[in-house]
């Protein structure tokens, strides 16, 4: 005889009303619990309260996956032919309250609790009676053969889920390979900031440093012009004006393919510049403190002396 399937894992409610979140560790105590020299599981139709009568026995329960399957012996003919006419197709199971088997139930127009279960079909019985269920023929086992072909089936089992971890495992790696490299990325953006902040406040140093180094040379200048008589003192205030107001502007180019700043213009400018007459000065004076010569003279004078140089 052959293994059929008679309850598995999921939410079902009893005939009491009682709705449980059955696992396949409760699986695992329904068949721990089972032992057929204290009570052996009638096969049943309906739920009768006496168990009785009994159409067949169940000899052996086991799980696979999230089913509790079980193992009958000793089918009555009659109870075979009214299963093969698909008077009860669907089955459902009778526990006591400490958890184990009381019986199996056929039912015929009553829903089960559980949905899902196959259709069973009994065969000829007086060959070989068998219970099948379409779809879970690789879990069907004779009664007659030994636990080997299910543990067979079972290490076949446990090396395709090694498999199936092993890939896992691989894709645990390259995403982990992954997150480290998101990681020494983030690590390098860090640094590429840092850096660009350190370049960017190197440029405004150089830039200071340019600037100041620039005033200077313009405030020699002016010392040199006004040394030179191109400038007077009270010039210098209005004269760096000109020059600060001057330093952002760009460069200009001109009709001849020349180009300057503004800055440039204006110590060219200066440098082109006569010497300027400071009437508030003194010439030769006389012993006396007062000029000898009248101003007219001192004019006329200087006015020759720009024009014949």
């Amino acid at each position: 005889m052959k293994w059929f399937a008679i309850f598995k894992t999921g939410k079902h409610t009893d005939s009491n009303g009682i709705t449980k979140d059955w696992t396949e560790a409760d699986i695992d105590n329904i068949v721990s619990s089972y032992d057929p020299s204290k009570h052996e599981a009638p096969i049943v139709i309906g739920h009768p309260k006496d168990n009785s009568p009994a159409f067949g026995w169940i000899d052996k329960l086991k799980r696979i996956g999230d089913t509790l399957y079980a193992l009958p012996r000793q089918l009555v003919n009659d109870f075979v032919e009214m299963i093969n006419k698909g008077m009860f197709k669907k089955r459902s199971i009778s526990l006591y309250p400490d958890g184990t088997l009381r019986h199996v139930g056929f039912l015929g127009a009553t829903p089960p609790a559980v949905k899902g279960l196959p259709d069973v079909e009994f065969k000829d019985i007086e060959k070989d009676t068998n219970i099948e269920l379409p779809g879970m023929n690789d879990y069907e086992e004779d009664q007659n053969t030994n636990d080997d072909e299910v543990i067979n089936h079972l290490k076949k089992k446990l090396n395709e889920y090694a498999d199936q971890i092993n890939n896992n495992k691989e894709k645990l790696l390259k995403l982990a390979e992954y997150e480290q490299k998101l990681k020494e990325a983030e690590i390098l953006k860090s640094k590429i900031t840092e850096l660009e902040m350190q370049r960017q406040q190197a440029v405004n140093n150089f830039n200071e440093l340019k600037a100041k180094m620039e005033s200077d040379k313009f405030d020699q200048f002016i010392n040199k012009s006004i040394s030179e008589g191109k400038l007077l003192p009270k010039m210098v205030p209005i004269v760096k004006k000109l020059w600060e107001c001057n330093l952002s502007r760009d460069v200009f180019e001109f009709g001849d393919k020349t180009k300057s700043t503004p800055n440039e213009i204006l110590v060219e400018f200066i440098e082109s510049m006569p010497k300027i007459i400071d009437l508030g000065g003194s010439t030769d004076k006389g012993s006396d403190g007062k000029n000898d010569e009248p101003s007219s003279k001192i004019i006329a004078d200087e006015i020759r002396k720009q024009m014949n140089q």
